[in-house]
C-alpha cells in the first residue's frame, strides 16, 4: 500500500470518474486503499483521456 494523503471527499471525486464496478480506491470508514495494483496506470490513463496529462 502507498502512503497517500487524501480526504474522503477527494477519494469520492476520484472514484466518480471510474465505473461503479471498478473504483480506483476502496473506502472503509475513514481509511482507503487501492482497489487494484494497477491504480496508477488507470489514473494516468483517465487523466490522458480527460486531457489533464501532457
Amino acid at each position: 500500500m502507498h502512503n497517500l494523503t487524501l480526504t474522503n471527499k477527494e477519494v469520492e471525486k476520484i472514484n466518480s470518474f471510474f465505473p461503479d464496478d471498478e473504483p480506483l480506491f476502496i473506502v472503509d470508514g475513514d481509511k482507503f486503499e487501492e482497489a487494484s495494483s494497477d491504480w496508477k496506470k488507470r489514473l494516468k490513463a483517465k487523466a490522458i483521456e480527460r486531457g489533464c496529462w501532457k
